[in-house]
């Protein structure tokens, strides 16, 4: 995989982020790249431009491309429909000004002595559609700063995985890779997130590959869009790679049994768990198991020795969750705490009920709960109780502000085991299994 595609992979496995990781686990980042069947097609843009320019075109003063290439370039690549104006100024068109200019970065064209003129690669690929198909590959993501990298980055996984076009989710992309808003280090908007994407998706759609206008119903990538995604993401190299064997269950390992009840509420859990978790892999199931969004801080209480994500606490020992085991909590005590959101406080009472021989199939799973998650931030179990009291009376003058807080509809009862373990393997295979396997 191409390098820096293979660190923001890594970086979107070790947070739970699930939107991320089916993404991940639909983009087939494990398989070879195969070849383009149709890649003049796909590289028309590119090949009309090449064509044209021939030995040289000879720009107007201002640099542009002549009046009659522009007209042409609109006419015969079918962009003229869904353009505005006369289409024979490229300062104006900017189908063609781009076209021009993405061009030049990726090193098929460049100005000399008041003409266009090809590279020596733009040559060479003129007439190659494969190959030049692969040289657009090798470049993409179009980007000129670490942010537009790291965007286009995203961007690639979600047309190799097929998804339509989710500016919420590349925001929460760059949000784990640690960009925020420019000197006010919010987190990153949908609309700054596509903005840094921007030159990236604009190449696939310069290329038909996806729709010309953003957001429509039915647009997804195409195949020949998640093909060469795909090959910008794991690189020509890969073609005849085999593929990755997945990581392979542990099904010997010995488990443990936990009641996980969350304090005052009504909501638990019980789960079958590898005891060889730590901590910090515990955090993560029950994260998906109650159904929270890991958005504070956390501590377990284990024998009056706390693991977490907490640098100090005044008069208590402080123990390394990276390395602490289950197993190692279980050979202490029988029961511990798990707090999460230090402001809301949490608690979780955690029983060990039995030690068995295995966990099945090696991932962490659910057997039996009841209860919704309460909402982030609704106060604690004070302001949780107050909650569901107000969504149970439409006549309480705060139903309809509760109501709408809440996203228009919360059921206390809602709990759906099956879909909570599809969770649950999806965050191991991508985390632990892989931590196992390479160990």
């Amino acid at each position: 995989m191409d390098e820096l595609a293979a660190e923001i992979v890594d970086r979107l496995r070790s947070v739970r982020s699930l939107s991320w990781l089916r993404a991940i686990d639909a983009a087939d980042l494990d398989a070879p790249v195969g070849e383009e069947p149709d890649a003049d097609v796909v590289v028309t843009p590119y090949r009309w431009l090449l064509d044209r320019v021939g030995d040289g075109v000879k720009l107007t003063q201002a640099g542009y491309l002549p009046p009659t290439v522009v007209k042409a370039a609109m006419t015969e690549l079918g962009w003229a429909e869904d353009w505005y104006g006369k289409n024979n100024r490229e300062d104006v068109t900017l189908p063609v000004l781009e076209l021009r200019e993405s061009a030049q970065r990726f090193g098929l064209v460049r100005k000399y002595r008041g003409q266009l003129v090809p590279t020596r690669i733009g040559r060479t690929l003129a007439d190659d559609p494969a190959g030049l198909w692969w040289h657009l590959a090798g470049v993409l993501p179009d980007a000129l700063s670490e942010p537009q990298r790291h965007a286009g980055v995203l961007y690639l996984i979600t047309v190799a995985a097929g998804l339509a076009e989710n500016d919420v989710m590349l925001a929460e992309g760059m949000t784990i890779l640690g960009w925020t808003e420019r000197g006010t280090y919010q987190e990153l908007s949908p609309t700054a997130a596509f903005g840094a994407a921007r030159d990236t998706w604009a190449v696939f759609r310069r290329l038909g590959l996806v729709p010309r206008t953003r957001r429509l119903e039915d647009g997804l990538p195409t195949r020949a869009a998640r093909r060469l995604a795909r090959a910008a993401l794991l690189g020509r190299e890969q073609r005849t790679v085999e593929a990755t064997p997945a990581p392979r269950r542990r099904a010997s390992e010995s488990a443990l049994q936990l009641r996980v009840s969350l304090r005052d509420t009504g909501v638990w859990r019980r789960l079958v768990v590898p005891s060889s978790l730590t901590l910090r892999e515990l955090h993560a199931v029950l994260q998906t198991a109650i159904g929270w969004e890991d958005y504070h801080l956390h501590v377990f209480d284990v024998d009056s020795v706390l693991y977490g994500d907490v640098e100090e606490i005044e008069g208590q020992p402080l123990g390394d969750e990276a390395t602490f085991t289950l197993a190692q909590a279980a050979d202490a005590v029988r029961e511990f705490v798990y707090e999460y959101d230090f402001g809301d406080s949490w608690h979780h009472d955690i029983v060990i009920e039995q030690a068995m021989p295995s966990v099945r199939t090696g991932t962490p799973h659910l057997v039996d709960g009841a209860g919704a998650c309460p909402p982030e931030d609704c106060g604690g179990t004070g302001g949780f109780e107050h909650l569901l009291e107000v969504l149970a009376d439409p006549s309480d003058e705060e139903h309809a502000e509760m109501l709408e807080w809440v996203g228009g509809s919360y059921d206390p009862g809602a709990f759906d085991i099956d879909s909570v373990n599809v969770a649950l393997e999806l965050y191991d295979r991508h985390t632990r299994q892989r931590r196992l396997r390479s160990s």
